[in-house]
């Protein structure tokens, strides 16, 4: 019987590609209105922004800083980030948070988990500040235990500190603990690779065959009664 879940974060209890999407066209309108620059011209930047940090930096969160990424972008366009740093931070991040909701299932799967006693943490790609917003936005900070990013650990997935941390965190041996994730390289591989039972959240996707030994759901309610984590 499972004991304890660790849960990625983007992708695997929200749709972050639908809220990106709407962040980053507020952002737009924000620049082309206060920085004059186009929209498309704007995304080119922003795009080489993302690499030139993705780039200097080797590992560890801040790869994914949204500060730093704005930080960039105004270099490159020869703007005074001080200027504009800190309200861009916030369209982009006060947008994105706003239509957040969990998959279908998720908010059932995750309480029942936690009314059987069972232990629950996050192990995410991510900067902290950021993804305690994200938990408390889903309405599922009083169901999560702990959490572990790559902010803290300085490596990211499928490094095994991420995993190792969040094992150590559960206090649970690998064995007694599932693993749910939407990525196979970063997420599948690397909870398989410590000996976590990895669940891979595809949804509505067409995902290659592997060999890694791990069980494929579209939703989850097709584990809200599984006999991996609850008697029945």
């Amino acid at each position: 019987m499972i004991k304890g879940v660790i849960f990625d974060v983007d992708g695997t209890l929200y749709d972050y590609a639908a809220n990106d999407k709407i962040a980053m066209k507020k952002l737009c309108e924000y620049v082309e209105k206060n920085l004059h620059v186009e929209e498309e011209e704007f995304r080119k930047y922003y795009t080489e922004a993302r690499r030139i940090v993705k780039t200097r930096l080797t590992d560890g969160g801040a790869l994914h800083s949204r500060m730093l990424f704005m930080q960039t972008v105004l270099e490159l366009l020869g703007k005074n980030p001080f200027c504009y740093v800190l309200d861009m931070y916030d369209i982009y991040w006060n947008n994105f948070l706003i239509g957040m909701q969990p998959f279908e299932g998720v908010t059932e799967f995750i309480r029942k988990l936690k009314d059987t006693g069972k232990k629950i943490s996050i192990c995410t790609d991510m900067t902290a500040q950021i993804q305690y917003r994200k938990i408390e936005k889903l309405g599922l900070k009083n169901l999560i235990d702990f959490m572990v990013t790559s902010e803290e650990t300085g490596m990211e997935k499928p490094a095994p500190i991420m995993f190792e941390l969040s094992l150590k965190k559960l206090n649970f041996p690998a064995h007694e603990v599932a693993y749910f994730g939407d990525t196979l390289e970063r997420d599948i591989l690397g909870a398989a690779n410590v000996g976590i039972k990895p669940f891979w959240y595809i949804r509505d996707r067409i995902v290659e065959d592997t060999t890694i030994n791990c069980v494929k759901i579209r939703s989850y309610n097709e584990v809200i009664n599984s006999k991996d984590f609850f008697d029945n």
